[in-house]
């Protein structure tokens, strides 16, 4: 991709399309807001006094206009024996005593059981309703001394009492004197005492709509919060990859035992009165920390790209840590510690959803779908959450921002944030899909094009009109690559139909996408280096923005460019552009083929045709009923038909007379569908003569189903023998050479050559450790390479011994380069065995090593065998001696021994070392050998070195001056092709060995 395209494009559906639904989505958010807000204004009287020194004065009051609040100073008395008389009389409310200081300045523990008491005065006469809201500790309310029934059991410790979470209502009359309440609290499993919420008091209609409000919200609350998880779960049932929708849902059912336990009134008692504290604790604990980690996982696979994978599971396992080590309390120590732990949930919480919005954040950067309003609902919901820990640390006066249920409706706006966003992902999937049934549609008839269009030009038409169409693109064009002048030229071109476009391949847009090999988006074409405005300026055309895809064959061969102009909607080309110009181009590069593919086999028909008539063996082509289809010129000459039309009959009445095991393996091959061979045959041609043939039957299959016969007939007669066996070890020109002068070259003649043997060093080490088809595949990769080396330097493989090869280089036609040749072949061998090395390490296979000899001299030369089975080969003593200085090579710990009379012709082209004087087996004669240095691999010093200790053989000091040619090396002396030398010399009590050494090796 071009480093010029904006990184605003990733939506795919163009900016302008982007805006407008997040436009409609922030509408919708804000109208739904609207139509809720109502539901959480308060209608408490926010103006009434508030209590002081466990008195509320009401006098002067007709009437209550609203509900009020009690709270502030209520009278407070510690009932647990300990610290009972140190006690405040006062405590807040709302408010917990957890931490108060006494009269004697030590601090209130969490647990304990108290009193509050409120006298009411000046209350207007008539019939009140009291709300208590939600104390989580064991309570017993009172009006004038009237008990009304307990919530749970009170206790003076843990095992007497009993939780029983409930809100509930109280009646009262006002009669014009005091009202006394009291509130009796025993707080013992759980970190929560004291009264968090105020009571709150009002007539009976006045308390009536206040229970309406309320059980409306919760209401809404959970009938959204339901609604969006069913939506989201049925989301992922119809679009099984949509995991962000299950998630979703998975979380939004999860969190409804909170909701349901923390609202207006603890609903889960409703429904399930005999939950004990416990479970209770337990179940809305769990579905907290699961709902939580979904929740999370939901806003991860929503936008992976801008969440990092690490940090997501980092959260993640913050979750799960913190929730575990909830459960864990509560099975090991109990409730107490558990909602010990859970004061930590709101940090927890913050931490979280601090890390959500840096995700949507970066997605509204990228400009995500759903990013602007999810983002939204997440700041809705942490503002809120700030707000309500501020206040609950004290920070800020609950009284001031008191009139609006803030927490939730937090929460509610971003449950109605999650139904735009599945609507807005819902709607662009249709969008997108319908688009993508569009494109399809059209590429369908254009691969229709490409089956029933024979003609390329008015094909690459219909092409490029599809792209103009679907990419809403002014022009495009499929400029095609001249790979001779190395220039593009436009095939088609819209809007230059008359004229045709030349210029280098390396120039323009469409020159860099060419030799990149990616797409190319320019925004804004003028601003871009490589556009070339030279053809705007001749045409008179404005190029505003420009997308190029390369074309490429299946086989990576460069065809050309294909290239769009011009946005219509007045954008730029976009991610999905790419996509669908990839396809054009694809298209386009499958026309291509296919128009030079209908050529190609045109050509080959036509070559086919001329293979069949130069082959010398007969080729026979039979039908399923074995009638003859085609034969080539050699089938006549060979069976002598003449002008004889043989088309359409019967091969096997054509073969009958007396040629029974032609047609026996007809029928064999045509029965078994298998190939049938016979070797060394005689058959009877059409002049009643016979001749010596090898033939082969192959069964033509389509498929698995059988449509005729091959027959392929090789004439071995004794002439056809002779060059088959020259042609199988010496070069075709060789044989054509040796043929054409008819002397007795093939049959036996002295000539003077080089001969090469190789060896695989270890071999046998490592064939123990392979098996038997593993052995044969590794030689045959060798050799195959070492075939190579062999004949690129005018050599021939005379045999294969084993693990080891035999090279001959001047047979049967001696030239003046053979032993530069044969050395040249062993600097290729050596060559091959590092590039296979290079293969082989990649396997993980060890390293080859070869040893190689070479001796030139004179060697007879000659075909060997019988008629039926003949072998070319050479023998004499430089065959012996180079077999013999290969195996001097393992002992030298070199790679390549010479011999004197091969240095002698290649010492001014290649660097030698001489490195001794052996006498080797079969030989009575000393010789001198040298070793072969790599061309250029050896420092000028170190020969100097090297030959300055020749030049003192005889002296004490020979050992030295092989260690001296070592160190100019720069070889370790253990390591050093002289190092045998140095050891043979020790080993003769330092004595240099004589110049005529013969010792045999």
């Amino acid at each position: 991709m071009s480093a010029a395209q904006s990184p605003w494009s990733e939506l795919g559906a163009g900016a302008a399309a982007s805006s407008r639904q997040t436009r409609y989505s922030l509408l919708i958010l804000l109208l739904l807001c609207c139509l809720c807000a109502p539901f959480f204004f308060s209608p408490i009287d926010q103006s009434a006094p508030r209590a002081s020194d466990g008195i509320l004065n009401l006098s002067g009051r007709e009437t209550l206009k609203a509900p009020i609040e009690l709270e502030g100073e209520w009278r407070f008395a510690w009932k647990t024996p300990q610290l009972a008389s140190q006690t405040p009389t006062t405590m807040r409310v709302p408010g917990t005593w957890e931490g108060k200081p006494t009269r004697d300045g030590a601090s209130l523990p969490g647990q304990g059981r108290a009193v509050y008491a409120l006298t009411i005065r000046g209350l207007p006469k008539g019939s009140y309703r009291l709300y208590i809201p939600t104390i989580f500790a064991a309570n017993q309310v009172s009006v004038d001394d009237v008990k009304a029934v307990p919530r749970g059991q009170i206790g003076n410790d843990p095992a007497s009492t009993r939780y029983f979470w409930r809100a509930q209502e109280v009646s009262l009359l006002a009669t014009g004197g005091d009202v006394r309440i009291t509130i009796e609290i025993a707080a013992f499993l759980h970190r929560d005492n004291g009264i968090e919420s105020a009571p709150i008091l009002g007539t009976d209609d006045q308390m009536q709509t206040v229970s309406a409000l309320r059980w409306s919200q919760e209401l809404m609350f959970q009938t959204s919060l339901m609604l969006i998880g069913v939506f989201s779960f049925v989301v992922y049932l119809f679009r099984r990859s949509d995991i962000p929708s299950l998630c979703h849902a998975i979380a939004s059912a999860l969190f409804m035992p909170v909701t349901a336990l923390l609202g207006f009134d603890n609903i889960l008692l409703l429904i399930f009165p005999s939950l004990s504290f416990p479970a209770l604790l337990g179940l809305v604990y769990i579905s907290t920390g699961v709902s939580l980690a979904y929740f999370l996982t939901y806003a991860h696979t929503l936008f992976p790209d801008e969440s990092p994978r690490r940090s997501y599971l980092a959260m993640l396992g913050l979750v799960v840590g913190f929730f575990g080590l909830q459960a864990l309390a509560l099975v090991v120590s109990g409730t107490l510690l558990t909602s010990e732990i859970n004061s930590w949930l709101v940090f927890v919480l913050i931490i979280v959803f601090g890390y959500i919005i840096w995700v949507l954040l970066r997605a509204v950067r990228q400009r995500r779908d759903g990013a602007i309003p999810f983002l939204l609902g997440m700041v809705m919901l942490f503002v809120t959450m700030i707000m309500l820990a501020i206040v609950s640390a004290g920070y800020v006066p609950q009284n001031q921002v008191k009139g609006f249920g803030f927490t939730t409706f937090g929460i509610l706006i971003l449950l109605f944030s999650h139904i735009v966003v599945l609507a807005e992902r819902w709607s662009l999937s249709i969008n997108a899909s319908q688009r993508s049934n569009e494109e399809l549609r059209q590429l369908l008839d254009v691969n229709s094009s490409i089956a029933s269009e024979i003609k390329i030009d008015a094909l690459l038409n219909r092409i490029v009109e599809a792209t103009s169409r679907i990419l809403n693109a002014e022009r495009s064009s499929i400029f095609l690559h001249d790979a001779k002048g190395n220039t593009l030229w436009s095939m088609v071109a819209e809007g230059l139909e008359t004229r045709q476009i030349r210029f280098p391949a390396n120039e323009g847009l469409a020159g860099a996408c060419l030799t990149k090999g990616e797409v190319i988006i320019t925004p804004d074409a003028y601003a871009d280096p490589q556009f070339k405005r030279d053809f705007d300026l001749e045409t008179g055309f404005r190029t505003r923005n420009v997308i190029c895809a390369p074309i490429n064959a299946r086989d990576g061969r460069k065809l050309g460019v294909m290239q769009a102009l011009n946005r219509k909607d007045d954008g730029t080309f976009t991610l999905a552009d790419v996509a669908r110009m990839k396809a054009f181009a694809a298209q386009t590069a499958i026309a291509l083929d296919n128009a030079q593919l209908f050529a190609d086999v045109e050509e080959q028909r036509n070559y086919s045709e001329c293979i069949l008539g130069s082959m010398s063996s007969a080729v026979i082509t039979l039908d399923i009923e074995a009638r003859i289809v085609k034969i080539n010129d050699a089938t006549r000459a060979i069976f002598k038909l003449g002008d004889a039309d043989v088309i359409g009959r019967d091969a096997r009445s054509q073969f009958a007379a007396g040629n029974a095991a032609i047609v026996a393996e007809l029928e064999a091959a045509a029965a078994k569908e298998e190939i049938r061979n016979l070797f060394d045959v005689e058959i009877v041609v059409a002049d009643r003569s016979t001749i010596a043939a090898n033939m082969a039957v192959v069964p033509l299959m389509n498929g698995k189903t059988r449509v005729g016969l091959l027959m392929i007939i090789e004439d071995i007669s004794e002439g056809k023998r002779l060059q088959g066996a020259m042609r199988r070890f010496m070069p075709q020109e060789v044989v054509n050479e040796v043929l054409g002068r008819g002397d007795d070259l093939m049959f036996g003649s002295a000539v003077p050559a080089s001969v090469l043997f190789a060896d695989i060093r270890g071999f046998t080490s490592m064939a123990e450790a392979l098996s038997a088809r593993e052995t044969v595949d590794m030689l045959n990769e060798i050799f195959t390479d070492l075939y190579e080396a062999i004949s690129s330097t005018e050599g021939m493989i005379d045999k294969y011994i084993g693990d080891a090869i035999m090279a001959v280089y001047g047979a049967p036609l001696p030239g003046q380069n053979d032993a530069v040749n044969a050395v040249n072949g062993a600097l290729e061998v050596l060559r091959m065995v590092d590039m296979l090395n290079v293969r082989r390490g990649a396997r993980g296979l060890p390293k080859l090593r070869m040893g190689l000899g070479i001796a030139s001299g004179e060697v007879v030369a000659g075909t060997i065998g019988s008629p039926k089975r003949m072998d070319y080969t050479v023998i004499g003593d430089s065959v012996n001696l180079a077999s013999r200085l290969q195996d001097a090579t393992k002992g030298y710990g070199i790679s390549t021994i010479v011999c004197e009379g091969t240095a002698a012709k290649v010492a001014a082209t290649h660097r030698l070392r001489t490195l001794d004087r052996i006498r080797v087996r079969g030989r009575q004669q000393p010789a001198q050998i040298y070793e072969l240095l790599t061309v250029g691999g050896i420092p000028d010093a170190a020969v100097a070195a090297y030959e300055s200790g020749l030049s003192r053989l005889t002296d004490r000091d020979w050992v030295g001056a092989m260690a001296a040619f070592d160190t100019a090396l720069g070889v370790a002396p253990e390591d050093a092709p002289s190092a045998l030398m140095r050891r043979r010399a020790a080993a003769a009590l330092a004595e240099p060995p004589p110049p005529d050494w013969d010792g045999v090796w």
